[in-house]
């Protein structure tokens, strides 16, 4: 399916999702129009997973999507030619990705020969990575169970696993369960884990108006959200099948980055650049990464300007 196409006086762009609670504003922008003032017919493309997601968009199925910087990182290893330029920071994850075990299990350090169960994605290899190596505990000691975001939690509860990498929210009811512990955050790694929009640089160059107006659209959901928090939440709760509390629950471990600040974070030597260098770095020591691999490149060619 083409990502866009034009309706009218509306383009239509599709952009690529999975379920984290930071992308539901793309739901909500979708469900209230609200990208009709800027000429953008926008359309959520969901995905199962992580994984689904970054192959369907190396294998062309979408332009654009919001994905981690590691996940990034590793479709420019997989697909070098679809390699994509970041545009807009969405979130930083502070707090909301987790590493949750059975409540046998103390610290991280306790995970030492046991099996943990994560996604097949760069982003929870990265946070069991960088929680390993927080503790001073070598990565190859763990054994590891790669598994979607449900199918982990059910492994979890029936003792198949140690510990989950997990996130909301599918990490909700664990959280709030005494049999469970929290054993390692994103908090506990601040501004590493960030959620970007990225597109193939192709489309970008062939249709720049259009990714700008995806911009000026998120920042339109994000007013919504804070006009009508009720309604809002409501929505993007209902279709995260959770309760409105739980949504807003969810939402306490994740920081959204405001206009102003995107030019710093974006900017060629700016705080994303060095994020994505720092986290290459360790990649590449952990042998996850090829050092022959393209990076992604942050751009503010399509903020808003000053």
């Amino acid at each position: 399916m083409a990502a866009w196409r034009i309706l009218g006086s509306q383009q239509r762009l599709s952009v690529a999702i999975y379920t984290w609670p930071g992308y539901e504003y793309l739901y909500l922008a979708e469900q209230r129009r609200l990208g009709q003032r800027y000429g953008l017919d926008l359309r959520v493309q969901q995905y199962s997973s992580i994984e689904d997601q970054r192959l369907g968009y190396g294998r062309g199925d979408a332009e654009v999507i919001a994905t981690t910087l590691p996940d990034a990182i590793e479709i420019c290893q997989e697909v070098p030619k679809r390699c994509p330029e970041l545009f807009l920071v969405i979130d930083q994850s502070d707090g909301a990705d987790v590493i949750v075990s059975t409540s046998d299990f103390a610290d991280v350090r306790s995970l030492a020969g046991q099996k943990v169960g994560l996604e097949r994605t760069v982003l929870a290899e990265y946070l069991l990575l960088r929680a390993f190596e927080t503790k001073k505990v070598p990565f190859d000691q763990v054994r590891l169970l790669y598994e979607g975001p449900s199918a982990l939690v059910k492994a979890l509860d029936k003792g198949k696993v140690a510990a989950i990498v997990t996130y909301p929210p599918y990490s909700n009811d664990l959280r709030v369960d005494s049999r469970y512990r929290l054993l390692f955050s994103s908090a506990q790694i601040p501004g590493e884990i960030v959620d970007v929009l990225a597109v193939n640089p192709a489309f970008a160059k062939r249709h720049p108006d259009l990714i700008r107006a995806l911009v000026r659209t998120w920042w339109a959901a994000q007013a919504l959200a804070r006009a009508e928090p009720h309604a809002s939440q409501a929505l993007m709760a209902n279709r995260q099948q959770v309760r409105p509390a739980e949504f807003v629950a969810s939402e306490r471990g994740i920081r959204y980055p405001g206009p102003a600040e995107q030019a710093e974070m974006l900017a060629p030597a700016g705080s994303v650049a060095r994020v994505l260098a720092r986290m290459a770095d360790q990649m590449i020591s952990a042998r996850r990464l090829s050092a022959n691999a393209p990076l992604p490149t942050p751009t503010q060619a399509f903020l808003p300007k000053p």
